[in-house]
């Protein structure tokens, strides 16, 4: 089975002409607050579709399966990521994070997609029209109606108790990591604490060694998470298509990324309550950068939600958090991801370039990276350390590291032309480019943007000569103008600090 992209996927829900129990189509309308009937519609077919296991909805496709022309009295913003969570918000208990993807089709008009993932440990209710709450799901029909009989209670609440008892396994793994973490940490300080009073004893003050970070360990621990990433993408089941030639080349061709949270001696600190930290980082990420998708994401569904792993890494056991792994999707959005959050506090993702699929969309015949989706990843990574900095007072410093594999003959694209206007037409000359910086949590927290644009300019000075400066071209107006243009595409992104002061420029990035 060849690897779909979200165009194949789209084809595929069309090809039959009719709605299937995981499909629903919906013509162009009216979903705004003023319309109390179609948001209730839409809040029910989401949570039936939620309770029947997951699936999608698409706007601007009739009952058979036609994809109906642009509708130019609801334009795209009108169904962005932020208009559709406003509404699930008010019309669905408990709350359901789905994605909301924009697909251009084959007929060249883009559709606004909501991808539904499985409900939880509950089912999920809708508001109707007059705010009366129901638990809805799919029938033949296919419709979305409300449940009616035992046959129907009986299917979804069996769901929801292998649901509770994989929650109930991860509990149990957490307590059970949270005492090994424990138990190490203390065995760590007690060992540490006396090498250090023999070295007190025994050097003089002037030999004495000032801590450093350990890059070893973390650099050891990207490449195990590098490594894991690259066998899930080997073990797809590849077709003969072009979409599936570019998936088998993200082997080759992806970034690695990852922080860690020290103390004031660089030392790492034990994660307490990892799935916790990770579900409040993962919420907050939602408001400040989702593009659809964002790092270190926390999905509910049983299936790929984060599991508790002990790895074997350069001889040592090392326990820690799982993401979804690559080899349980079926669909190619453009961008593979796969994480991990160690127990000594490194988090680490490994992700593939989306201007790769933007490449192959658009039929460009030349390898690029955007200055965009640089500062969409930097941002991704740095919006994550920041929070989680936050919600974890010891960490004093935080270590963040780049390592950006499949360079080579790149050029550096820009503003949102996905590679079709350049910056430079200079080229990479280097296949891999790796960057370091560590900084205190004073400046992370209080100089967001400052942090941001340390890790961002040495990555874009590859391309840095007299018709690029990368320090000109990163200043608060552009990247500002940049967050307008992502949200008007749908995107929720905002820098962790204060508003710019003054307005963007027009035509700079």
């Amino acid at each position: 089975m060849s690897v779909l992209t979200d165009v194949q996927q789209m084809e595929e829900d069309l090809r039959h002409r009719s709605e299937k129990l995981n499909v629903e189509f919906k013509a162009w309308m009216d979903i705004s607050k003023a319309n109390k009937d179609g948001q209730a519609k839409i809040a029910r077919h989401i949570a039936a579709i939620a309770n029947s296991g997951g699936g999608r909805l698409y706007f601007g496709v009739d009952d058979d399966g036609n994809a109906e022309p642009r509708a130019e009295a609801f334009p795209l913003e009108h169904f962005k990521s932020d208009a559709i969570h406003n509404l699930l918000k008010t019309r669905l208990e408990p709350g359901l994070q789905c994605e909301v993807r924009f697909t251009e089709f084959t007929n060249g008009v883009t559709y606004p997609v909501i991808h539904i993932p499985p409900h939880g440990a509950t089912p999920i209710g809708a508001k109707d029209e007059n705010s009366f709450m129901h638990v809805y799901v799919r029938s033949v029909g296919p419709e979305s109606v409300k449940i009616s009989s035992y046959q129907q209670w009986d299917t979804i609440l069996k769901r929801c108790m292998r649901f509770r008892d994989v929650e109930a396994i991860q509990t149990r793994e957490e307590d059970e990591l949270t005492r090994t973490q424990a138990m190490t940490k203390a065995i760590t300080e007690s060992v540490t604490a006396s090498v250090l009073k023999i070295l007190a004893e025994n050097m003089s003050p002037a030999a004495a060694v000032v801590p450093g970070v350990d890059w070893t360990t973390i650099v050891a621990l990207m490449e195990s998470t590098r490594r894991e990433f690259i066998s899930q993408i080997g073990a797809l089941d590849f077709g003969t298509t072009e979409t599936d030639q570019q998936v088998r080349e993200i082997a080759g061709k992806h970034v690695v990324s990852g922080y860690a949270l020290l103390d004031a001696e660089s030392n790492f600190l034990t994660l307490e309550r990892p799935h916790k930290l990770l579900k409040t980082a993962s919420e907050e990420m939602n408001r400040v950068a989702s593009f659809g998708w964002h790092d270190f994401i926390v999905l509910t569904n049983s299936d790929v939600s984060p599991r508790t792993r002990l790895w074997s890494i350069d001889g040592k056991d090392i326990t820690g958090v799982e993401g979804m792994r690559v080899d349980s999707r079926s669909v190619y959005f453009g961008e593979y991801d796969y994480w991990r959050a160690y127990g000594n506090s490194v988090f680490v993702t490994t992700k593939s370039y989306r201007e790769d699929y933007h490449r192959l969309k658009g039929r460009v015949d030349h390898p690029f990276l955007t200055s965009v989706n640089i500062f969409i990843r930097m941002h991704c990574l740095l919006a994550h350390a920041a929070i989680t900095t936050a919600n974890v007072p010891d960490a004093e410093k935080i270590a963040l590291v780049t390592d950006h594999r499949g360079l080579k003959d790149r050029i550096l694209g820009r503003g949102m032309d996905y590679g079709l206007r350049v910056h430079t037409h200079l080229k990479a000359v280097e296949d891999r480019y790796s960057t370091r910086l560590v900084v205190s949590r004073a400046e992370l927290l209080e100089d967001y943007f400052g942090t941001l644009k340390r890790l961002c300019v040495p990555i874009l000075e590859i391309w840095g000569g007299s018709s690029f400066d990368p320090e000109d071209w990163f200043t608060r107006g552009i990247v500002d103008q940049i967050v307008s243009e992502l949200r008007r595409e749908g995107s929720t992104v905002r820098l962790l600090d204060e508003e710019a002061e003054t307005d963007p420029p027009a035509n700079t990035v």
